[in-house]
């Protein structure tokens, strides 16, 4: 679903015609462009699509979490993750099993502040490692760590 786009300029000359766009849109949203680089654009939503939003997403997360609960010692999850994140591959079946049960905590705790930061950061951060592991150079490393006791696991 395509969403329409704004200027900056646009929301402040012409709002009445800017919320007319924002209500007549199927997605209820007007993205803002800003012409700063450094700055990200905006996105104008109408309060019940928010919430309509989060109730979606708590239902979804909800859901996924007692998935991967049930599931985080099965060869289920081996195959299921992969799909959701192809680079998971690189991962140890343990360091895969790691992930899942630490998305399923984050994604609880996160969904209970409203914040997706967390989950966001903590994909991330398994991302990284398994980059690590797919460079040959960096996975020997990982590998030499390993051997003297030290942890192959997540980067940070």
């Amino acid at each position: 679903m395509r969403v329409p786009e704004v200027n900056l300029s646009e929301l402040s000359l012409r709002p009445r015609q800017v919320v007319d766009q924002l209500e007549r849109s199927p997605s209820r949203s007007v993205r803002i462009r800003r012409r700063e680089k450094d700055k990200p654009d905006l996105l104008l939503v109408t309060a019940e699509r928010a919430e309509q939003v989060a109730a979606a997403v708590s239902a979804a997360v909800t859901l996924l979490v007692e998935l991967m609960r049930r599931n985080t010692e099965t060869a289920e999850t081996a195959e299921v993750l992969p799909a959701a994140f192809p680079w998971a591959r690189y991962l140890s079946a343990a360091e895969v099993r790691t992930f899942v049960g630490e998305l399923a905590e984050t994604l609880e705790r996160a969904e209970s502040l409203g914040n997706p930061v967390p989950v966001a950061t903590l994909v991330a951060k398994w991302k990284q490692t398994a980059e690590a592991h797919a460079d040959p150079a960096l996975a020997e490393i990982l590998r030499r760590n390993d051997h003297k006791g030290q942890s192959s696991g997540q980067l940070s």
